[in-house]
């Protein structure tokens, strides 16, 4: 059974917390946490499928839905992807709650995220998220990156703005690009 936010609040108020709404949730906090994990990097994560609370110094949440109970959770960043538009309001809501030096990452190619994200806020960074470089070749999608190194992975062209805002957030929280798309090759 899930905590309920302002239990998990409780268990991680010393933690960097990340959340993530919109239509691409689920596949963007798999993407965050197989790289950390593939760089031995502890996280901690409340997902709709599972739960797992320990010592980390980050926990990422992806709710299985969006209501007013998200703001319990207290974010330092906000991940938005592809959002329906009967969502605008409320994610409005969370993402002006973001906290002075807080984080919102946005879907460039999504109209409702990209308004939401670019808003002005006070000490907040909006950072859009795009589709990354890459290249389709028998089926497979290889990434490349701005050095023009090439990783052939096995992500679907449709994961790849998932696996963009995966990229800018773990940035944010101290992994390379090159760590990236080495753990990202490897993904199933």
């Amino acid at each position: 059974m899930q905590s309920t936010p302002s239990a998990i609040y409780s268990q991680s108020a010393d933690k960097q917390r990340i959340i993530i709404v919109g239509a691409h949730r689920s596949r963007i906090a798999q993407l965050i946490l197989f790289v950390l994990d593939r760089n031995n990097r502890k996280c901690d994560f409340s997902t709709s499928a599972k739960e797992q609370i320990a010592d980390a110094s980050v926990i990422v949440f992806e709710p299985a839905s969006t209501s007013a109970s998200l703001l319990e959770y207290h974010h330092h960043i906000l991940i938005i992807s592809t959002l329906a538009s009967t969502d605008k309001a409320f994610i409005s809501t969370l993402a002006n709650a973001t906290p002075k030096s807080g984080i919102i990452l946005y879907d460039e190619s999504d109209a409702l995220s990209k308004e939401i994200g670019k808003a002005e806020r006070a000490d907040v960074s909006g950072i859009a998220y795009a589709t990354p470089k890459h290249e389709m070749s028998n089926g497979k999608v290889t990434l490349i990156s701005s050095t023009g190194e090439r990783f052939i992975t096995n992500l679907a062209k449709e994961d790849l703005q998932s696996a963009s805002a995966a990229k800018e957030l773990l940035k944010k929280i101290g992994i390379s690009s090159g760590q990236f798309y080495r753990a990202i090759a490897s993904f199933q």
